[in-house]
């Protein structure tokens, strides 16, 4: 099992690469690139969180229902609220739908947000 540290920087990785991806495909008209940015970018979301739960004690989540749940045990409604549209806008519309909705760029500077609270929630520990 990887530690929250190691969670932590797989989500910095994929937000990353994921924004590079978007933004490539986006200049140059590559919806399979916008696409794949959107996926990294959800995927870096999936792995912030994974590094809070972790550090709070919970098991690493074995689906995003469970997800869900922990961190609305934990009190982090907004992080709830914020994995909701990055499964909606990045996960679903944008990756499997090929759909880039208005909100996907607003999801994606949301989802930093979150990697920047939990490396603070995780430093503080």
């Amino acid at each position: 099992m990887a530690k929250a540290k190691d969670h932590l920087k797989s989500a910095e990785e994929f937000y990353t690469l994921g924004t590079k991806e978007y933004e490539d495909g986006h200049r140059k008209g590559d919806l399979t690139r916008m696409r794949e940015g959107c996926e990294k970018i959800f995927h870096a979301y999936v792995e912030a969180t994974a590094a809070l739960v972790q550090k709070r004690g919970f098991p690493e989540p074995d689906s995003h229902a469970e997800r869900w749940e922990i961190l609305d045990k934990l009190g982090r409604r907004k992080l709830v609220e914020i994995g909701d549209s990055a499964f909606l806008y990045l996960h679903q519309y944008g990756y499997y739908g090929g759909k880039m909705r208005p909100e996907v760029e607003k999801t994606m500077k949301d989802v930093r947000e979150v990697i920047d609270y939990v490396r603070k929630e995780v430093a503080h520990d």
